[in-house]
């Protein structure tokens, strides 16, 4: 063999037995690191779990919320709708009580009058016939009794 060769061999298999010390050295060094990345992966997951899970609940929380808006804003607007309403018939009996304060010594004075009136010409016509009815009551009671 030839001693350049012999010279090349020594050289690649010094370079092989280094590349592989320092390989393995390497290994050494990077292995705290490549530990700390797997737990930091994991935590991260963890992390991520758990963070995603508060998030559906907090949605959750919020659509109940929306829903419970959504529900508060339909009464509100019936409430006010029926509060319209009532303001208008409020007005309307208000306008009743003027119109009725402003006529109602007029309707009061007839309503007298034809009380009045019916009184003087139904009253005794009344009186006879309850008279009547009683006096027959009476005369049948008397009938029974005989």
């Amino acid at each position: 063999m030839n001693l350049g060769y012999i010279i090349s061999l020594i050289i690649l298999g010094v370079s092989l037995v280094i590349l592989i010390v320092v390989g393995f050295m390497a290994m050494k060094k990077m292995k705290p690191t490549l530990k700390n990345i797997e737990e930091t992966k994991k935590t991260m997951e963890s992390h991520k779990e758990h963070f995603t899970h508060e998030g559906e609940v907090i949605q959750g929380r919020v659509e109940d919320l929306m829903a419970r808006v959504d529900y508060t804003k339909s009464v509100a607007e019936m409430k006010a709708q029926r509060f319209e309403e009532l303001s208008v018939i409020a007005a309307d009996f208000g306008d009743n009580l003027t119109y009725l304060k402003e006529h109602g010594g007029d309707y009061s004075k007839g309503i007298a009058e034809n009380t009045y009136t019916e009184l003087k010409t139904d009253g005794p016509r009344l009186a006879k016939t309850f008279k009547l009815a009683v006096q027959k009551t009476i005369d049948k009671q008397k009938e029974r009794y005989r």
